[in-house]
């Protein structure tokens, strides 16, 4: 019992010390304090979450097919780009682009229909000078945005002449049916002069259907593709028995005494042209934008909080600043008794390496602490970052953290010969961290090799355990923090191992 209260007593010796020495500098623990919370919040006024408006320049030649459609796109674009000009020259518009008067050039096929006989896209780029991986990917985007727009005009317009095609078929095929229905009122009359009469009349309904229908027909072909199997069958299929129908009733020969089975014929001639009809009927009132782009899409975010531009970015913000504090403080622990020769007196003192260590890691834990936790209160309450998962687990990852951090931070301390050293050491740590943590850079576009860095970071784990705890609301990841947890007892081991070596008596 009485060794354990001396251990005691030289564990605390260490966390008063280091606890007095740093409260002695006010100015350090208001810079420790604030600011981080002041680079938190001059983010989060300063950060721009608004799409970029590119002033833009379209090229339509001088001898240009389409330029009236083109005009027209242009217009549509009003969200994403700035229409500066329109001139006819790729030249001039790409002296404005190098001269910084505009951000893109966009050039559209002065003949895209020969271009397309040729068996070969029309192309229609977009000329930037971009080289932020960011603005090249909005770019990229839009030039997307823009082709599927152009598309989609044409694809409407083909559907509008499709559609009014269709309004004429549809009058033959209502004609057909009521020829059809004036043969069956004829047969069951026994009137075969007139049903004679009726057949030829149903002869040039069906020609003229045959040599318009089929351009509408296809048309709906492609959506109708996608319906059940029990309601996918096609309009063409309708038409080829109503036609076989036709030529077996063209074999009708007057004088007969029973006309039962053509009767039958008729009938069924007319539900054929009933569904013809109804396809048709339901071809013209489908809007042709929804022919044109039947499938569309949002994204759906489990959660119901609107996220604001600063939330995504302020657990990875925690989590380099808290890691930074930590090693920062740390590194300077060790070598500063070093230089100021406390070392020698270590070795005459009866402490040991692991109470020394220790007794920092307690106190600067405590001062970590306070940090984390005013800072907390300021993004949560001040900036309104939202908190969806729980406080414990939030603290239990900002404990693991500063551990780890420490321990870090010890063994780049019992490594450095100097403060200077000891400094630059925690600075290339932090480098790291801003691109290989998952702050700057998700961690999936990394190469398989290079996630070894990341993983080397506290602040990769930080980073992830806050962002599923605080933005996601999920449970702790027991698989993160365990490997955070025994990374730190590997580093403090390390820190201690050198330290032993340091507090060696000769």
């Amino acid at each position: 019992m009485k060794s354990f209260t001396e251990f005691l007593i030289r564990v605390s010796s260490f966390v008063r010390k280091e606890m007095a020495e740093i409260l002695r500098q006010p100015r350090l623990v208001a810079t420790l304090i604030l600011g981080p919370f002041l680079i938190l919040f001059i983010f989060g006024v300063g950060y721009n979450n608004s799409l970029r408006t590119m002033r833009t320049i379209m090229v339509i030649p001088a001898d240009s097919k389409i330029e009236d459609e083109i005009r027209e796109i242009a217009g549509r674009l009003s969200g994403a780009v700035e229409m500066v000009d329109i001139v006819s020259s790729q030249e001039e518009a790409t002296d404005r682009l190098n001269a910084g008067e505009i951000d893109l050039v966009l050039l559209t096929p002065s003949d895209p229909f020969g271009d397309i006989k040729e068996n070969r896209h029309a192309e229609m780029d977009i000329v930037h000078h971009e080289i932020d991986p960011i603005e090249q990917m909005f770019v990229n985007t839009l030039e997307r945005a823009y082709v599927e727009e152009v598309n989609r005009l044409i694809m409407i317009r083909s559907l509008d002449v499709a559609k009014e095609e269709s309004e004429d078929i549809l009058s033959k095929v209502q004609q057909a049916h009521a020829d059809a229905a004036n043969l069956h009122q004829d047969l069951e009359a026994g009137d075969t002069d007139n049903a004679a009469d009726d057949i030829v009349a149903l002869a040039e309904d069906f020609e003229q259907i045959n040599l318009a229908i089929s351009s509408s027909l296809a048309t709906f072909e492609g959506v109708n593709s996608i319906a059940d199997e029990e309601d996918a069958e096609s309009p063409f299929e309708s038409l080829i028995r109503a036609e076989r129908i036709m030529l077996e009733l063209e074999e009708f020969e007057p004088g007969e005494q029973d006309y039962s089975a053509e009767i039958e014929q008729v009938t069924e001639l007319e539900d054929e042209l009933s569904l013809v009809d109804d396809f048709l009927t339901q071809f013209i009132d489908i809007d042709s934008a929804v022919l044109a782009r039947p499938f569309a899409g949002k994204a759906i975010q489990l959660t119901d909080i609107a996220f604001g531009p600063i939330d995504f970015y302020v657990p990875g913000v925690i989590s380099l600043l808290l890691q930074h504090i930590a090693i920062t403080l740390a590194a300077l622990a060790i070598v500063r008794e070093r230089v100021g020769g406390a070392i020698e007196l270590f070795r005459a003192a009866p402490i040991s390496s692991f109470e020394t260590l220790l007794g920092k890691t307690i106190s600067f834990m405590i001062l970590g602490g306070l940090i984390a936790a005013i800072l907390t209160v300021l993004v949560i309450f001040l900036l309104k970052v939202p908190m969806l998962g729980t406080w414990l687990g939030y603290t239990v990852v900002v404990v693991a953290l500063l551990y780890t951090s420490l321990a870090m931070g010890f063994a780049i301390s019992s490594i450095s010969q100097t403060d200077s050293q000891a400094v630059q050491y925690s600075m290339i740590v932090l480098l790291a961290s801003i691109f290989f943590s998952g702050f700057f850079i998700a961690l999936h576009r990394l190469l398989d090799g290079v996630h070894l860095v990341s993983w080397l970071l506290p602040a990769t784990y930080g980073t992830a355990l806050l962002q599923d705890i605080m933005l996601r609301g999920l449970p702790l990841n027991a698989t993160l923090l365990l490997g955070l947890i025994l990374y730190g007892v590997l580093l403090f081991t390390f820190a201690w191992w050198r330290l032993k070596r340091l507090m060696a008596r000769e």
